[in-house]
């Protein structure tokens, strides 16, 4: 007899960057809604997107549940697609957090039952509980009960800090210079430069300075980095009325855990 099925949802976290991340492209439906986008309408408008987006979000945490039980565990390929794999038939288990997920962990698993890895998020509402499970149904030598185990060493999560922080650092810089760029070109005369102008090297300046902050694993500066790129998206949308395109949600991402990582960089490192 197979003990009861668990279900593990997204985190609050996980659900709330999902919510960011659908808005470009309900933003972008909305548009072939006539007479949505009315001047005067601004307000309703941004909040029929809203609820457009909370009912994605909300489609995508209850379909895309973990489960496990005694037999094996059931999650979804890159491209979504669920699959249950017994415990035996479990081969590997590596960490990714590349540009594919804007920086969040995932534990690729690889098994001889489906010749797609299977992506286990890291950011789930009970992760422990989780750990605890797999730990007694797939036995102490499964490589992903190695993983897991793994995470909570000092070791992976100093390198996780810095990987996060690096990140952060790299995305300033290429904030900075793709600025800078746009400066250079409005000087020159194009005019599809839009708002920049030579005042904007003042903004290059000061994201360069926090990059630099976040490089030396300053709090400060990675805090003032994800305020500023917030005040200056939320004042681009709401003053200009002008969405953040689907870049800008890397950027947060990004952002968000060079926060996460210098912090923890810092509390572990003693410094």
């Amino acid at each position: 007899m197979h003990s009861q099925t668990t279900y593990f949802r997204f985190s609050l976290l996980l659900s709330c960057i999902l919510f960011l991340g659908v808005a470009p492209f309900t933003w972008i439906a909305s548009l072939f809604v006539p007479g949505l986008w009315n001047q005067g309408i601004e307000i309703y408008s941004i909040f029929v997107v809203a609820l457009l987006n909370l009912a994605i979000t909300t489609g995508l945490v209850f379909y895309y549940r973990v489960s496990v039980n005694s037999r094996g565990i059931k999650c979804t390929t890159f491209w979504g697609k669920l699959h249950f794999v017994e415990w035996s038939t479990i081969r590997g288990a590596r960490f990714y957090s590349g540009i594919l997920t804007s920086g969040l962990k995932f534990i690729l698993i690889s098994t001889t039952k489906v010749s797609q890895d299977l992506w286990l998020p890291l950011l789930l509402n009970d992760l422990s509980h989780f750990e605890q499970l797999v730990s007694k149904y797939a036995g102490t030598s499964n490589p992903l009960v190695n993983r897991l185990h793994e995470r909570n060493t000092t070791t992976y999560l100093l390198n996780e800090a810095k990987a996060k922080i690096k990140w952060a650092w790299q995305a300033g810089i290429i904030s900075g210079t793709w600025t800078l760029i746009l400066v250079f070109l409005s000087l020159a005369g194009y005019g599809f430069t839009g708002l920049i102008d030579a005042s904007a090297l003042i903004d290059v300046c000061l994201v360069f300075g926090l990059s630099f902050g976040i490089y030396k694993k300053s709090r400060v500066a990675a805090v003032i980095m994800l305020v500023y790129f917030l005040l200056s998206k939320a004042w681009i949308a709401i003053g200009l009325k002008i969405f953040p395109g689907v870049i800008s949600w890397f950027f947060l991402i990004l952002f968000l855990g060079g926060v996460q990582g210098t912090f923890t960089y810092r509390k572990l490192s003693k410094v």
